[in-house]
């Protein structure tokens, strides 16, 4: 009898090891748009305040080298899921990746085009970018031009990988694209020279989210909508308490302890709000038109 009563226990120890074991589940694998900045602020604070354990997620945030690199990993299945922008989304998806919506996290564009003339006197001036030359950021520079009855030949596009502003205040270039609004004030404001600086929205660009998370189709209904209240709960967190946020922020990491950063932080943390993908059909087509007829997507 004791031998029998034994073997029910162990019996039950070991399915209840295995039962436990299969609800571990790996953590979620999130690509990052680029190295952690200040710009994956919620991110960091439902990590570092328990809002994803609090909905039954553990995640993984992973640095990538730009918004395009999230989106092969996701696709490929080496990542769950990817930090992008709307346009990126978009143009991926029109070439086959599989990439479902989640939520979006910034809903407004970020960047803007800066210049030391007018728009009107762009032409034989030099434009600083950082794109490869297709994509996104140079069908805006085309819309900029195009604005002003230019093209390309009409200006010197001048790569520039990293050091945009710097660029621009040392007078290698007249204009830079792809400059980010939230850091651009800070980076000019010591400079006595006068820039002009157009958000995109205000020089011809239809409106797009800066910031929203795709998946692979295996992520289910159950795990978006969990992300989607951990992540509220993160930008509410931010908004009620931006002073303690940037503490928490530089705690979690250090080396972006920055005067630039910690002078942004109160600005940016506005921006974030957790709204659907796309954010509206109406503004989703739109930009769907503009990337067509920039011959980005089919």
């Amino acid at each position: 009898m004791a031998a029998k009563s034994f073997y029910f226990l162990a019996r039950f120890f070991l399915v209840s090891i295995f039962l436990s074991s299969c609800d571990q589940q790996p953590p979620l694998r999130l690509t990052l748009d680029w190295v952690l900045n200040p710009h994956h602020a919620p991110l960091v604070m439902a990590l570092t305040q328990g809002f994803f354990k609090e909905e039954g997620l553990e995640v993984e945030l992973i640095p990538a080298q730009g918004s395009l690199e999230g989106c092969i990993q996701v696709a490929a299945g080496a990542a769950d899921l990817a930090l992008t922008t709307e346009a990126q989304w978009i143009i991926q998806k029109d070439k086959g990746l599989d990439l479902q919506p989640v939520l979006t996290l910034i809903s407004q564009p970020l960047e803007v085009f800066v210049s030391r003339v007018p728009l009107t006197q762009l032409k034989g001036k030099r434009i600083g970018h950082a794109s490869s030359g297709v994509g996104f950021s140079a069908a805006v520079l085309k819309q900029i031009l195009k604005s002003q009855g230019l093209t390309e030949n009409d200006i010197a596009a001048v790569h520039t990988k990293h050091g945009l502003v710097t660029a621009l205040v040392s007078r290698q270039v007249d204009a830079i694209v792809n400059a980010y609004r939230t850091y651009v004030l800070v980076d000019l404001k010591d400079y006595d020279e006068k820039f002009h600086i157009y958000p995109y929205e205000e020089v011809g660009i239809p409106v797009f989210a800066a910031q929203v998370m795709v998946a692979h189709p295996k992520v289910n209904l159950k795990t978006k909508k969990a992300l989607q209240r951990a992540l509220t709960k993160a930008c509410h967190f931010l908004q009620q308490n931006p002073d303690q946020t940037w503490i928490i922020f530089k705690t979690y990491k250090p080396e972006l302890n920055t005067p630039a950063n910690q002078e942004i932080w109160p600005l940016l943390v506005k921006v974030f709000s957790i709204d659907p993908l796309p954010v509206s059909e109406e503004r989703h087509q739109k930009l769907k038109e503009f990337l067509k007829e920039h011959g980005l997507v089919k």
